[in-house]
């Protein structure tokens, strides 16, 4: 998008809203939608990772650590790959990071001890970094920006069908299996169609960006990047996201033992119910997710999950369990896309590749600080309560965080308003 506010050759509508409307369903957009849900399916197994931990003898105070060492791998890796990632190279990134991917997942049934599961969890943790931040440059170019909010939310469900659909189906496969390495490793060859699709989406993207200005291709300096941190309502919005995924990550992965403690027969509904309830709302509201007062709703979304998360601890039932996950599901149904909507939204054009780098910084943090700090809670004797407290109160500030990016995005509308009345 040029800073005139003009149609660009990605697809991106300006902000005075001239030309024709830009195609939501494109090639590149289905491609991406694929590639993203082949790319989470690895990921949403590992929600039994420190019980596998647990199992084969690994002491307790290096649970935590190694179940947060794949996205403190990935967190570490983000800032480089945000200064090198651009629209033209995002395919590259992709499928180097499918390779790596396959490899990690295949190694670990041979990774027993404390160093060999380190190494893999660093492999891991690059592969998906590296996979996930092209997948993130490229969507952020090609999404048309009037329809940014209903775009993120449809591609949100390709990471919510692997999270709602894989623990169930690895629930059936460990009866069948020696031990949950096993299940991780026939995860390996889904990589292989990823980066069929990654080769398909490569020969598009560079028919796209052949007539593009060549500042659109370039790397940010760092001048640049300095320029987008100073911005209002960038480093809060990154923040709440850090906050937000840390608690959701607490849930994700302590939750299946709690819901064995409470007698469930298959913990992996919990994910399936909430999973659930996120894809009916995102599907049946998509539509209207871009005409709403973003900010507020995403406060709201975060206030409404601070109160539910530290009442699971009081479902006493499964069956409860389960009812609160759908709560849950509509709680989050909002939060995702209208995150990534807000950002794109208060970004400038050459600099919202970065600003999604950004946001996958924080979801990296996230994922690293909520299962170490879990963990580590659990070693020192906290109980389920007390973690699902913690997620609650992050989740809270979360909400916090948001206000000040609501505010702003209200007046700013309010100005658009008056100019245009």
């Amino acid at each position: 998008m040029s800073q005139d506010g003009q149609v660009d050759q990605a697809g991106q509508a300006g902000p005075a809203g001239q030309g024709e409307p830009a195609s939501l369903w494109t090639f590149e957009f289905a491609a991406l939608c694929a590639i993203s849900m082949l790319a989470f399916s690895n990921i949403s197994i590992f929600y039994g990772f420190y019980g596998h931990l647990t199992e084969i003898g690994i002491p307790p105070a290096w649970r935590g650590p190694l179940l947060a060492l794949e996205p403190l791998t990935a967190f570490a890796l983000r800032p480089f790959l945000g200064r090198y990632l651009t629209m033209g190279n995002g395919g590259r990134f992709m499928a180097a990071g499918f390779c790596l991917l396959a490899l990690s997942l295949a190694s670990y049934p041979l990774a027993s001890t404390i160093p060999a599961l380190a190494v893999v969890r660093l492999v891991h943790g690059t592969g998906f970094a590296v996979t996930i931040g092209g997948l993130m440059g490229v969507l952020m170019a090609i999404l048309p920006r009037e329809k940014s909010a209903q775009g993120f939310g449809l591609f949100s469900l390709t990471i919510l069908v692997p999270y709602a659909l894989m623990p169930l189906f690895v629930e059936l496969l460990l009866p069948h299996v020696a031990n949950t390495a096993e299940v991780y490793a026939l995860a390996a060859p889904l990589m292989l169609p990823a980066l069929l699709l990654v080769a398909l989406l490569r020969k598009k993207v560079r028919e796209k960006t052949r007539g593009m200005p060549r500042e659109h291709l370039r790397r940010p300096e760092w001048s640049e990047v300095r320029q987008s941190l100073a911005q209002p309502g960038v480093l809060p919005l990154v923040t709440a996201n850090l906050c937000f995924v840390a608690a959701q990550s607490i849930v994700f992965f302590f939750m299946r033992d709690f819901a064995v403690s409470l007698g469930a027969g298959n913990p992996g509904m919990f994910f399936t119910c909430a999973n659930a309830a996120v894809i009916t709302l995102r599907v049946a509201g998509g539509p209207l997710l871009d005409r709403l007062d973003k900010g507020r709703v995403l406060f709201w979304s975060y206030l409404w999950l601070a109160a539910l998360v530290p009442l699971f601890a009081q479902a006493g039932q499964a069956v409860v369990l389960f009812g609160m996950a759908v709560l849950y599901g509509m709680g989050m149904a909002m939060s995702m896309p209208l995150t990534n909507s807000c950002m794109l939204q208060i970004s400038l054009p050459r600099l919202r590749v970065f600003n999604a780098n950004l946001l996958m910084l924080a979801v990296d943090a996230g994922f690293f600080a909520g299962p170490f700090l879990g963990g580590m809670l659990m070693a020192a004797g906290w109980t389920h309560t007390g973690l699902f407290d913690v997620g609650g109160a992050l989740m809270l500030a979360a909400g916090l965080c948001i206000l000040p990016v609501a505010r702003q995005m209200r007046r700013t509308a309010q100005e658009q308003t008056s100019e245009h009345s």
